[in-house]
């Protein structure tokens, strides 16, 4: 009487993670010696096309020609599986024994290894019963292996500023020469510069979407498409990706646009979980001066701080107005709200605190806009004058005998932000306790907080451009100080206008009967360079 012929299937498996044995372990070659194996055995008979996954690891399971494998079990059309070898298979020691152990002898599936010379109809259950878990502990250990080796690869790529992700970042391409590093795509870099300008003169980043889909502009999305890159995003929402918010805003937030390039935002937890979870920032890592910035770090600064304001337009404008998230009361330091007082024929804008506006909780500091525009225009012109003062007495100093002459001290800078810095931090760790000891109401809690917060955000930025000058100091003791260059370039404006205040000002603070106090972006670098000028005043004067 002939023996028992199994409906056999076969099962292949090939991924990235196989190394330099891609050319053994390929589909084709995996299918040839199991159909040889199986022509050699009567009691084997394929009954189906082989289940094949490639470009799927052996860690999980997650493969979706197994999942098909696993539904034929099920429907009994099946009842033997033969792979090349155990590592085909699976490379995870825990699942893969538990299929192997269980699960399979439960449902009645033999199981044959070919190169593994296993056979659960006809293997020694003891000797099996060591050696068969050894080996997936062997195949196991050489994915992690695997896995380690590719982490350590790309994190010294990433410390060493080359470029590793799949996709160039819009306005970017990556070199023929070298696939790591990134160049201007010319193309569409302009569009770019054109986002961030427009965002600088007041346009919201709504309008600045609409305005991009109204010129023709192809979208980051479509871009690819139109390069020949298969390309796909939860972000299309029709047959044609537009520009949206969400896609002006990443461009408008995105550091790689001033050449730093930030890696590993988000990554698996260990190479058997397979989930990609974003990274807390502390993990990422960022390469400064990676590749050629597209736009500058000052205007970047300038609309980072700019997109944490209010800059809401009216449904009928394109802009924003002039002082638009710019003017704030100086009392309670909410924003200043403007509001258009019709008198015959004319129309009078005025501002007022939005406190008051709302809950009469602050005095209105009502101020007419022709006044604070008048004003702020005759304080930046003041302040651009003592700034090219400033920058004549450093040449004097330069010109100096060098014996005569005291470095400009960055360390010292650094030393007494990175102090201010941890000051405020221990401040604001302290204020719960100071709300749970009952010192502060819940009300002065957020209100301090909120001040700190932003103490700690302008001394960081500050810190950052002294780092940045620093390393851009000459041999000769002369420095390249790029906020001096920033204001001179407006000395000589007729007119105020958006992209003025965006360069110089922080903020403009507006007190009762009419005062104005503007706060001046580059206040710590203007005032260490005015205490170091100071410190040759003696020397000036016998130059002079």
């Amino acid at each position: 009487m002939p023996g028992k012929v199994y409906r056999t299937a076969i099962y292949c498996r090939l991924s990235r993670e196989d190394g330099d044995k891609v050319e053994s372990n390929s589909i084709a070659s995996q299918r040839a010696i199991c159909e040889d194996y199986i022509a050699r055995h009567d009691d084997l008979e394929i009954v189906c096309e082989p289940f094949v996954d490639d470009g799927y690891s052996g860690v999980s399971f997650n493969r979706p020609n197994f999942k098909k494998l696993e539904d034929a079990i099920r429907k009994g059309a099946i009842d033997c599986i033969v792979v090349k070898d155990l590592s085909r298979f699976s490379r995870n020691y825990i699942d893969g024994g538990r299929y192997l152990e269980k699960i399979f002898p439960q449902l009645g599936i033999r199981f044959i290894a070919v190169n593994d010379a296993y056979d659960s109809l006809t293997g020694d259950p003891q000797s099996d019963s060591f050696v068969i878990p050894f080996k997936n502990l062997i195949n196991d250990s050489y994915c992690k292996d695997i896995s380690m080796k590719i982490r350590s690869s790309l994190e010294v790529k990433q410390k060493n500023g080359e470029f590793v992700g799949a996709f160039a970042p819009y306005g970017y391409k990556k070199s023929p020469d070298n696939k790591n590093q990134l160049i201007v795509d010319g193309a569409v870099s302009e569009y770019v510069q054109m986002i961030f300008a427009m965002y600088k003169d007041g346009f919201s980043i709504g309008r600045i979407a609409a305005r991009l889909n109204q010129m023709g502009v192809l979208s980051p999305m479509e871009y690819k498409h139109s390069a020949g890159v298969k390309f796909d995003t939860v972000f299309k929402t029709g047959d044609t990706a537009k520009w949206t918010y969400k896609a002006v805003q990443r461009i408008l937030t995105n550091e790689v646009y001033i050449g730093v390039l930030a890696q590993g935002k988000r990554g698996t937890p260990n190479y058997k979980v397979r989930v990609v979870q974003p990274k807390d920032e502390t993990e990422w890592v960022k390469v400064e001066g990676a590749h050629e910035s597209l736009v500058s770090y000052e205007d970047f600064m300038a609309v980072k701080t700019m997109m944490k304001r209010d800059m809401r337009c009216s449904p009928d404008q394109d802009e924003a107005h002039l002082f638009s998230g710019f003017l704030f009361c100086g009392d309670c330091q909410q924003s200043m709200t403007r509001k258009t007082v019709p008198s015959k024929t004319k129309k009078y804008i005025y501002y007022v605190c939005s406190t008051n506006k709302h809950s009469r909780t602050c005095s209105p500091h009502s101020i007419s806009a022709k006044e604070v525009e008048e004003k702020v225009f005759r304080a930046i012109h003041d302040q651009i004058e003592l700034v090219v003062n400033l920058e004549k007495a450093l040449e004097m100093i330069e010109r100096l005998p060098s014996q005569n002459r005291k470095a400009f001290n960055y360390e010292a800078q650094i030393a007494k932000l990175e102090e201010e810095i941890e000051r405020y931090q221990k401040l604001k760790l302290r204020l719960y306790e100071d709300l749970s000891d009952g010192i502060i109401d819940k009300s002065e809690y957020f209100e301090f907080r909120n001040s700190y917060t932003k103490i700690i955000e302008e001394k960081q930025e500050a810190l950052l451009r002294v780092k940045k000058e620093m390393k851009q100091s000459v041999t000769t003791g002369a420095t390249e100080r790029n906020w001096v260059t920033l204001f001179k370039q407006y000395e000589n404006i007729e007119e105020l206008n958006r992209r003025v205040l965006m360069a110089l000002v922080d903020r403009i603070l507006i007190y009762e009967d009419h005062a104005i106090e503007i706060v001046f972006k580059y206040k710590d670098e203007y005032q260490q360079t005015l205490e170091y000028v100071l410190g040759y005043a003696d020397e000036l004067a016998v130059a002079g």
